[in-house]
């Protein structure tokens, strides 16, 4: 049996086309730049104040339009240290700061661990901490971004995990997109 072209309303559809008009609304939601900074280091929070864990990374919009897609990823663990608690937790902030002028908390989440002990046996969990959040700056200025940790109660530690060969890793990836 031959081939035969498809026609439908007597168009051949094996043809080249090529478009010559306009589409109105096209434009937003492209991807104009994408960066990522990765680090395998340990970094440990002992304070119990929000202090950096060594991710941050810095952009500068296209337009005042544009939004920026923040990813992070790392992992870490929290220990009770021996202290006499009953939960230990890690606290997380992403902070956004505008040409190194003011900073200011755009996302946070918090986890914990419970268990019913008090009597100073040690405890440890890990996680991984995912933060997935979509900015909207307004602004062409230069942008950094960075993720803070707290650990509660005050005598828990916090490590964002180190390892070693791109094992553990911890990082930060920021994408502009158009509007």
């Amino acid at each position: 049996m031959p081939f035969t072209t498809l026609k439908p309303n007597g168009i051949d559809l094996s043809q080249d086309f090529a478009f010559t008009g306009s589409v109105s609304g096209a434009g937003g939601g492209k991807v104009l730049q994408t960066q990522s900074i990765t680090h395998n280091s340990r970094t440990t929070v002992s304070s119990g104040n929000f202090s950096g864990v060594g991710l941050e990374d810095t952009i500068t919009c296209s337009a005042s339009t544009s939004k920026v897609l923040i990813m992070v990823s790392g992992e870490y663990g929290v220990d009770s240290n021996n202290a006499s608690v009953t939960y230990a937790g890690a606290k997380w902030k992403l902070f956004r700061n505008h040409s190194g002028i003011s900073e200011t908390e755009i996302f946070s989440t918090h986890t914990q661990h419970n268990r019913p002990e008090n009597s100073g046996m040690d405890m440890i969990f890990q996680d991984n901490l995912n933060i997935i959040y979509l900015d909207s700056p307004n602004t062409t200025n230069e942008i950094t971004y960075s993720v803070g940790a707290k650990n509660e109660p005050a005598t828990t530690g916090i490590e964002f995990i180190a390892g070693g060969s791109n094992e553990y890793n911890k990082t930060i990836t920021l994408i502009e997109i158009g509007a």
